[in-house]
């Protein structure tokens, strides 16, 4: 039977969803990746939509393809396409392919990218070569998504045969919650005015990536980058006894989230030198390479 229609209507169809990959019992703070794919038909047309990971963090970069096939004649050509998705997903640059070809992308509508193809340049037969055409996009995941809630994606095209309109046919991304980290202070004693220390932050779960940010009562120390240890180390001099709250603030990392701690430090004046009561000359104090004073 020939197709006659020129607007597909969504809500005449029905999805068949399937996932693949396996499934997994979440807990908060953690993601299993595993593929999604929604497959639905529209008169002679067939629709498969594909999320390579549908259960995201924030940083992750996930593929999106659909598949078009023909289940009876006539043939259909396709000549554009709209990935529709939730705003907070980033379209990676080149990213976009049709038929295997490397094609140019739209990005100006934060919610869809599109693509546009030559009227008889991706052909989809029912019953010779090519019976089907694969439409492809990477976008990466923001970390300003939602988390763990379903975030709809779906498609709109137009081809030989009519336009196809369809709303929310998935897969959904879920962005997973980030994991909670925690952030300790290494314990220092000791401590006097103008003798260098060194401050030592330790982040759990251990790993690169992200800042400890260090400050000394109001004084802000410096951003360290963390090591693959989960480590981040600055040295301080203190310029003037007393008590110090240390802070240590973790900025977090691609799928876990940042944290703080902080520790008081008593600072002990400089022993007097025996020169008539003059004591120690408070360091003026730098960061990273030295040390600081206040």
């Amino acid at each position: 039977m020939v197709d006659s229609r020129i607007q597909r209507a969504a809500g005449s169809v029905a999805a068949l969803a399937v996932t693949a990959g396996f499934a997994a019992v979440m807990m908060p703070g953690t993601a299993a990746a595993a593929s999604g794919t929604v497959t639905w038909g529209d008169g002679n047309s067939k629709f498969t939509r594909t999320v390579s990971n549908t259960n995201p963090v924030a940083g992750d970069t996930v593929t999106v393809t659909t598949k078009f096939e023909r289940t009876g004649i006539p043939v259909e050509y396709i000549y554009s396409i709209k990935d529709l998705h939730p705003a907070c997903l980033t379209p990676v640059a080149g990213s976009g392919k049709m038929g295997g070809d490397q094609v140019s992308i739209d990005t100006s509508d934060p919610g869809a990218v599109s693509a546009s193809f030559g009227i008889t340049k991706y052909p989809v037969y029912p019953n010779i070569s090519p019976k089907s055409q694969t439409f492809e996009v990477k976008y990466t995941v923001g970390v300003n998504c939602a988390r763990d809630t379903p975030l709809a994606t779906s498609m709109d095209y137009s081809g030989s045969l009519g336009s196809g309109n369809y709303t929310d046919k998935g897969p959904a991304i879920t962005v997973s919650s980030d994991a909670v980290s925690t952030t300790t202070l290494t314990d220092v004693s000791n401590v006097q005015v103008g003798n260098a220390v060194t401050l030592e932050a330790a982040v759990s779960p251990a790993a690169a990536g992200g800042t400890i940010h260090f400050t000394a009562g109001d004084n802000v120390l410096g951003d360290i980058p963390v090591n693959a240890n989960g480590k981040a180390t600055i040295v301080w001099t203190p310029g003037a006894a007393g008590t110090y709250t240390i802070g240590a603030t973790f900025s977090g990392r691609t799928g876990v989230a940042g944290s703080t701690t902080t520790k008081s430090v008593t600072v002990a004046a400089a022993p007097d030198p025996g020169n008539g009561g003059g004591g120690t000359k408070p360091s003026t104090g730098s960061s990273g390479t030295g040390s600081f004073g206040f």
